[in-house]
């Protein structure tokens, strides 16, 4: 007979029962604060990340990711907030997971994705809209004075010269290096399978696992028995903070038709 003190007792408890968080990622992906939050920026999934691993009664985080990607620091600033993180972390991918909103899943224990989900898609681009000719027809001129050569780099209706096109394909070849190497550590990847993915290829879930992108095929059901393997639980509550977002979204809606 194996005789149990109280103390024992309650930490086995604790083992049994516990929440799961979920945590969504959807929309593009921004560092700054989002016009009643339609899009997934850094600031408010970091501080969701940094009150769960508060949370004693949460025992693992499931991030529900539906995203093209964003931009490159505002993804890096999640990933390495989620390498960090002391409670299992599972990316539960829906529609897609592509660009920066990969990089962020690799940086999971684990990846579940449907087969049909769309992964992958690791590289930089940079878009910049060339409005000068357009600008020309309705006979609007632009005068820019600058201080330095290379203050007016971007600007829409400027040509870029081949110096500063050299200058901003350098500057896409070190986030995509950033890009690759956070991946290739991540998801334990050799030299050559890299070499593949820098292309920016994206792909479906079933050659995604193929490749080593995600870990399992599968959906909501698989990401939560995951989440619970790997933090012990037999029972768990489920947190959902999109439903928090929501609900806040629709209260700072209804405060600015009030106004």
């Amino acid at each position: 007979m194996v005789i149990m003190n109280k103390k024992e007792g309650d930490i086995n408890k604790m083992k049994e029962k516990g929440a799961i968080a979920i945590i969504p990622i959807k929309g593009m992906i921004m560092s700054e604060e989002s016009i009643f939050g339609l899009m997934a920026t850094s600031t408010e999934i970091i501080r969701d990340i940094e009150e769960v691993e508060k949370k004693r009664k949460i025992k693992a985080v499931i991030f529900e990711i539906n995203s093209p990607g964003g931009t490159p620091f505002a993804s890096k600033e999640i990933a390495t907030c989620i390498e960090n993180m002391e409670k299992p972390a599972i990316a539960w991918v829906r529609e897609y997971a592509a660009s920066g909103a990969y990089w962020i899943a690799s940086a999971c224990d684990v990846i579940v994705a449907d087969e049909l989900s769309t992964v992958g898609s690791i590289g930089a681009m940079s878009i910049r809209p060339d409005i000068g000719e357009l600008m020309k027809k309705f006979g609007i001129d632009v005068e820019t004075l600058k201080t330095g050569i290379y203050k007016g780099l971007g600007l829409p209706y400027e040509k870029p010269t081949e110096e500063e096109r050299e200058l901003m394909k350098r500057e896409l070849d070190e986030i995509q290096d950033s890009f690759l190497h956070a991946v290739a550590k991540n998801r334990k990847l050799d030299d050559e399978r890299v070499k593949e993915l820098s292309t920016g290829k994206v792909y479906l879930g079933r050659e995604g696992k193929e490749m080593g992108l995600i870990d399992h095929l599968g959906g909501k059901e698989l990401a939560i028995r995951i989440a619970k393997e790997r933090s012990g639980l037999k029972k768990e509550k489920i947190i959902d903070y999109g439903e928090r977002k929501r609900k806040g979204f629709l209260r700072r809606l209804m405060e600015e038709m009030m106004r």
